[in-house]
């Protein structure tokens, strides 16, 4: 009895000790982590495959004329820090091999977006609105900001820039660019490229 007395004390304390702060909260995680999405045009006329890479510091997204059996991981270590990386590699044939959609061929544009939990990669069409943008590509340039950041890469405008906003209320790239989010209060040197069949926004926080 002393015994099963003891171990409920001990199981007690450890509770205790364990407060609401100790716990990983997911939720927060997914709703506040890394967000990215990304959209690139790709040749119909031929199998292609779309090869796109997550990280809280990087959107990249490239174009492959075959299915390869490695792609280049491109993680490399933050300030020394390790960091999440997700890699979604989606070929588009030509052809469906059944009937799951009409005009599947049609589509010349294909979207990656990007969440801690998920990198969803599909076709689209749609066209989005074009920011006011004033950097160059492959210009590095300062973000700093108390609020959140939407730091953006219009290809077809050959610009990027970044905005402050309060919430994120949808892609604003143009057909072709990018877009990822910085939190707010955070101090990053960026880096944002279009190249042929790739697209990419490198952060890098400021030291």
């Amino acid at each position: 009895m002393k015994s099963f007395v003891a171990i409920v004390l001990l199981i007690s304390t450890l509770l205790a000790g364990c407060t609401a702060s100790d716990r990983f909260e997911e939720k927060t995680f997914l709703s506040n982590g890394p967000y990215q999405q990304g959209t690139i045009g790709i040749d119909r006329s031929k199998l292609q495959t779309v090869v796109t890479w997550c990280s809280p510091t990087l959107l990249q997204m490239a174009v492959y004329d075959d299915v390869g059996d490695t792609y280049p991981m491109q993680y490399e270590r933050l300030e020394g820090k390790d960091h999440p990386l997700q890699v979604s590699v989606t070929v588009f044939p030509q052809d469906l091999p059944f009937s799951y959609a009409a005009d599947y061929s049609t589509p010349t544009d294909v979207t990656s977006v990007c969440s801690p939990a998920s990198i969803q990669t599909t076709l689209s069409t749609e066209t989005g609105r074009s920011a006011d943008l004033d950097k160059k590509l492959g210009e590095t340039f300062d973000v700093r900001s108390d609020q959140l950041v939407a730091v953006t890469v219009d290809c077809d405008a050959g610009k990027a820039g970044y905005a402050e906003i309060t919430q994120y209320r949808g892609a604003d790239y143009g057909q072709r660019g990018g877009i990822a989010l910085i939190p707010a209060g955070e101090a990053s040197d960026v880096t944002a490229q279009c190249k042929h069949k790739n697209l990419s926004i490198e952060i890098n926080p400021s030291k």
